[in-house]
């Protein structure tokens, strides 16, 4: 197969900030503004506790078939089109999701946003990385996933001041976020030609060496962070006796850690190389999980809740980098669709074994034990393969 140049952009700043608005979209609006929803809901009589964690559910299981189905939509209508697709879908389920018609409504709609997340989350960088020049894709894909910390700081700010009162006022204010944000990227995410569109490799997805290892490291890091994303404000209010306004806290720095996360990590990449930054991203959040099992002391949390939040967005901007230095500009697409589908199903077995096994043992110990040991596995197998590797012409390479 030969692979045909894409159009790079004279300057990738404008194109890496159409980016960062689809990761806004799809994940930092689309997904994490119903953390803080949730309670809200319930406090509206909305919802009961045990719907609004279903409503919640529909969202992750919207994911993995975004994730699922994102390159053979692409393939079929083009790259562009998907992306200005799952945009707006995003954005009319928060309309509609601003009246309040039932659980089936409700869980309906977040369904969809989750497939529009899953969408964006695998086409939008590979679409903005074949744009930009091979000596500043580091910092272009730092600024597209930086996109899902400032949607939950945005997110975390204004939900919780509407309150339930005016909780369809909140799914309208995320609403217009989306809208505004998707009135800048809409020219960006212009389809191509065909003539002038890169290569993408449609052959059998059978990932080996340096891919491989990228995926079983990537796999494990879906489990190693779970226990700062499914029970992090449950460990400092009933396992350490913090007053609840402290979760709230902790979640805004853990935005605050998303939002310059992947910025560092893209510098990073463009300095020292993508693998080095992988495997030194992957120590340090191991690090982040287990600080908690070293010290309970208020600056070690801070700590905490900033360096894995920081490197949940950080590693997922230079583990897309990784896929682009290994499987080239035409197997980007695909391999990645291939790693976030795996990611988000061993994300959803893990959280539900994590929350069982919380439920057996009340041990926060042995989850932040379990979560340091899978990144800690990580960092070590995402040294395999050379810093740099040779792409063909032709691209094949699953390796």
């Amino acid at each position: 197969m030969t692979v045909q140049t894409p159009t790079v952009t004279p300057s990738w700043l404008p194109a890496a900030l159409a980016g960062l608005c689809a990761t806004l979209i799809g994940l930092g609006i689309g997904r994490f503004s119903y953390v803080a929803l949730l309670p809200l809901l319930i406090d509206a009589h909305w919802a009961t506790p045990g719907a609004a964690a279903q409503i919640a559910a529909a969202n992750l299981i919207g994911y993995m078939i975004g994730a699922l189905t994102a390159h053979r939509f692409a393939l079929a209508m083009g790259a562009a089109q998907a992306i200005r697709a799952a945009m707006l879908g995003i954005c009319v389920s928060l309309i509609l999701c601003s009246v309040n018609l039932g659980f089936a409504w409700l869980w309906g709609w977040r369904l969809l946003a989750g497939i529009g997340g899953g969408w964006l989350m695998i086409l939008a960088a590979p679409f903005i990385m074949s744009r930009v020049p091979p000596q500043k894709r580091g910092k272009a894909v730092g600024f597209v996933f930086s996109g899902i910390g400032f949607g939950i700081i945005l997110s975390g700010f204004s939900v919780p001041a509407l309150g339930a009162e005016h909780l369809s006022a909140a799914w309208l204010l995320l609403a217009a976020m989306v809208a505004l944000a998707i009135l800048f990227a809409w020219p960006k995410f212009k389809p191509v030609p065909s003539a002038v569109a890169p290569a993408v490799a449609k052959d059998r997805l059978m990932p080996r060496g340096a891919l491989l290892a990228l995926l079983l490291a990537y796999m494990l890091d879906g489990v190693g962070y779970l226990p700062h994303t499914v029970l992090w404000v449950e460990y400092l209010v009933h396992g350490l006796g913090k007053p609840l306004a402290t979760g709230g806290l902790f979640w805004a720095i853990f935005g605050a850690g998303a939002a310059c996360g992947p910025l560092l990590t893209g510098h990073a990449a463009d300095r020292f190389g993508f693998r080095n930054t992988v495997s030194v991203a992957f120590a340090l959040k191991a690090f982040g999980v287990a600080l908690p099992l070293i010290s309970s002391s208020m600056p070690a949390l801070v700590l905490s809740s900033f360096l894995v939040g920081a490197f949940t967005p950080g590693l997922v901007a230079v583990v897309s980098g990784r896929v682009l230095e290994i499987a080239g500009p035409a197997g980007h697409q695909r391999n990645w669709a291939l790693l976030t589908f795996v990611y988000a199903v061993l994300q959803a077995i893990g959280g539900y074994a994590m929350a069982s096994l919380y439920a057996a043992t009340h041990s926060f110990t042995l989850l932040f034990a379990l979560g340091a040991s899978a990144l800690t596995a990580s960092a070590l197998i995402a040294t395999f393969g050379s810093s740099r590797l040779t792409v063909p012409a032709t691209d094949d390479v699953d390796s």
